[in-house]
């Protein structure tokens, strides 16, 4: 699978002030790098976020609903438990980053990588994902519910425990990530139904039947 990485601009505006660069441009953030920043009490709606970088940037208390991200890098950035319902993300990537709590649920996600992220109890429940790639990825406990994921991948991923009721994961490969104690509506006419498993996963789903398996 083929995802798209972030089209940034050549030259990016360096700034040390993010609410400065909302008041500058109308609350939208267009061509900027931030490094190294603690942003705090950020709220706002209908945000248009393009060809940035956040490095190394803490956001602390923030509300940034139904905004939209295109081309967009956020690298070592902790975002935990920042509300981010209702939004877009276009050609972004999560490398490094720390997302436990975050709301995400009722997003749109197009060509977005989430590598060595830390990803806890995130929200992603009710999203559209299309080319998402999730690598060496902690998403234990994750809020995955009613997606409709299309050309998804979970490489090397802690999907421990994680809600996953009416979303299909027809197609997806999850062999080599860790799934044990995943909720799903039931194993009869479940979401797995079409997923790829290794043989001990296959045991461990079976144990959630009740069977006792005899060597």
């Amino acid at each position: 699978m083929k995802i798209t990485s972030p089209r940034l601009a050549n030259t990016l505006h360096e700034s040390t002030d993010i609410q400065a660069a909302l008041e500058k441009n109308d609350e939208d953030l267009t061509e900027y790098a931030f490094k190294n920043l603690h942003i705090e009490e950020v709220k706002t709606q209908h945000l248009s976020v393009q060809s940035c970088v956040f490095a190394n940037c803490s956001f602390g208390t923030c509300s940034i609903r139904k905004s939209q991200f295109s081309d967009v890098v956020f690298r070592n950035c902790d975002l935990s438990n920042v509300d981010l319902t209702g939004c877009g993300f276009h050609r972004v990537a999560f490398i490094g980053c720390k997302l436990v709590g975050t709301n995400m649920a009722e997003g749109i996600f197009n060509h977005i990588t989430f590598e060595a992220c830390r990803g806890e109890y995130m929200n992603l429940s009710m999203s559209k994902m299309r080319y998402v790639q999730f690598t060496r990825s902690n998403l234990q406990g994750a809020g995955i519910e009613d997606c409709l994921l299309t050309n998804v991948s979970f490489d090397i991923c802690n999907l421990t425990e994680a809600e996953l009721y009416r979303t299909s994961l027809k197609g997806i490969d999850l062999s080599n990530s860790e799934i044990s104690g995943i909720l799903i509506t039931n194993l009869a006419n479940s979401e797995l139904r079409g997923s790829s498993v290794s043989s001990l996963q296959a045991l461990d789903l079976i144990r959630m039947l009740g069977v006792e398996i005899n060597d």
